[in-house]
Formats: C-alpha cells, structure tokens, sequence
C-alpha cells in the first residue's frame, strides 16, 4: 500500500476485515495489519470523534464493526484473583505432606519420630508435631486433615520415648 491518507470507506472496510480475522475492532496504537498501520487509523478516527469531525452515519458504521470510541478500548485482561492467605497455607501444607508420600509408602503412616526427620527432609517430625498442634486448635482445614488422616497420621501419638 502506497503512502497517503485512507478515505473512510475504505478504512472501514479495511476495519472490517481485521475485526473479522482478530474477533475486535479495537488494535494497539502501532499495530500494522496487511502492510496497513489500523491502530494509527483508529487512534486518528478516535481523534476526530473526540473533536467532532465524524458524522452520525460514520459513528455509527465504526460501532458497528465494534469501535469503541470511549476508554477502556479493549476488554481487560482478567486479573486472576489472588490465593488468600488460608488458600496458600493450604496449598503449602499439601505441598509437604507429598514431600511424605516415599516415607508412607515404607512405613504405612506418616508418624515420623519429632527428632529424627526423613533422609530428604530432617524437619519432618517437628513439622508432624507441628501439624497435630494445628489441629487441636482447630487451624487446620478439612481437606489438609483429610489428605493426613489418607496417610493413617495419628493424631495423639502419645508421650513417646524419654531419652533421660
């Protein structure tokens, strides 16, 4: 396409080709479609609009095709929403818990002794006890209490061995 200016028949049938292709008629600023910069088109037919050089019949085309001629220009991306603090401890004590999985698989349970820990995790039984202090006082929610109660976790294990 040759320099010069672009009538707006011919714009909006440009326009009209891209909203077809991309599923919008709103592009960025600098976006250039088939060697045609349409963002910088746009962005002048919204100018004009905001100075009151368009007609009512043009307006009313450009809407059609979907130009939006007042911000947001384009739909906004969905934020995802982020996890809650009781989401992430959630998600956290899971995450540890199939840290356990080789461990329950060897020995049945995951009562793993306060002072001795795992080979790959040496904290293990501190965080066990941990766990079962959690949950007497009721901070642990249900799905943490029943992946542990999958994994035959007892809960009161007693006063286990004094070393003195």
């Amino acid at each position: 396409m040759g320099r010069g200016r672009v009538d707006f028949g011919r714009g909006i049938a440009r326009l009209t080709s891209y909203a077809r292709y991309h599923g919008h008629a709103n592009p960025k600023a600098d976006e250039v479609w088939l060697e045609w910069s349409v963002g910088l088109w746009v962005s002048n037919l919204r100018v004009k609009f905001r100075a009151g050089r368009l007609t009512e019949d043009q307006i009313a085309v450009a809407e059609d095709i979907g130009v939006r001629f007042r911000p947001p220009y384009r739909n906004p991306k969905p934020t995802p929403k982020p996890r809650s603090r009781a989401e992430r401890k959630e998600s956290d004590y899971l995450k540890r818990l199939g840290w356990l999985e080789d461990y329950f698989h060897q020995h049945g349970n995951v009562n793993v002794p306060q002072l001795q820990g795992t080979e790959s995790w040496p904290g293990a039984g501190r965080w066990i006890a941990r766990l079962r202090g959690l949950k007497r006082q009721k901070e642990l929610s249900d799905a943490v209490v029943l992946e542990a109660e999958s994994m035959n976790i007892c809960w009161n294990p007693g006063q286990g061995k004094r070393s003195w």
